[in-house]
């Protein structure tokens, strides 16, 4: 049984390192999947009303590498007693981290390659996969805040972002939105963005949702700012970004006065028997 256990952490290890290592080369290789060079082509990806500033992309992908890095540094920390639960937490979510991130390998190579429709079924099967880790292991919910930030933001929040805003942009790439009464439709289309991350922020207190779709909304806003000036896009985007942040920061505060006043009354508690004699 031990010998199992050491073979399957061992493999846990491996898959974790080689998914991470390809999906930091897929997107470095193919910029996130853009086609900075082929501007002539219809299915210009750079274009599209939910084309985003890539500068803001590239930031977003850096954060979430270097959180996914701390992540996995975690597997190979001995057991310590402070150490402990994050470790056999990061294995728990371990899996699903593996899947986003060959997924998201292969994404960037099928969409960087104009193979549009299999790259939207990647992004919906990816989606999934982390919808699953989001509401099965209730990441959203973990204790103490250091933990949330090296296993939440990682694993959950930020792909969860990304993924919902890359089916989005990768569909109106294969759709070939591009011309007016597309542009009319995603203006419509856009504020999913703010009542979906709005709902993780108030159903689960997840302001990481909420405040990595704000930053995505932003980039939006300027990659659109740059593209057509004289549209309604980039003035949704900045507007959802903007009410996502204050909502985000609303809820981080209330959180965590809610869990001071929890602890206090939990210490309260547990004096007033001492009190009492």
């Amino acid at each position: 049984m031990a010998v199992n256990q050491q073979e399957q952490l061992i493999t846990h290890k491996v898959t974790t390192i080689v998914s991470l290592v390809l999906s930091i080369y897929g997107n470095l290789r193919y910029l996130v999947g853009r086609s900075p060079f082929d501007s002539d082509s219809p299915f210009n990806v750079s274009n599209t009303p939910f084309s985003s500033n890539i500068l803001v992309t590239l930031i977003y992908w850096g954060i979430l590498y270097f959180l996914q890095i701390v992540f996995v540094s975690q597997i190979f920390i001995p057991a310590q007693e402070l150490a402990r639960a994050r470790v056999e937490l990061s294995q728990v979510v371990g899996w699903h981290f593996t899947i986003f991130n060959f997924a998201q390998f292969i994404w960037s190579m099928l969409f960087a390659r104009r193979h549009f429709i299999l790259s939207e079924i990647v992004l919906f099967i990816n989606f999934f996969n982390i919808l699953a880790l989001y509401y099965s292991h209730k990441t959203y919910s973990i204790k103490p805040l250091s933990n949330w930030i090296l296993i939440h933001l990682p694993t959950s929040a930020l792909p969860l972002s990304w993924l919902f805003y890359a089916i989005f942009w990768n569909g109106a790439v294969m759709f070939h939105i591009h011309k007016f009464v597309g542009r009319v439709v995603c203006n419509v289309l856009i504020w999913d963005f703010l009542i979906v991350p709005s709902m993780f922020v108030l159903f689960y207190n997840d302001y990481g949702v909420g405040l990595s779709s704000s930053v995505l909304m932003f980039g939006l806003g300027l990659g659109q700012l740059f593209t057509k000036v004289f549209a309604l896009q980039w003035i949704f985007a900045f507007i959802i970004a903007s009410i996502l942040l204050v909502l985000s920061l609303v809820a981080a505060v209330a959180g965590s006065y809610y869990v001071k006043q929890e602890s206090t009354r939990v210490t309260d508690s547990e004096a007033a028997p001492l009190l009492s004699n």
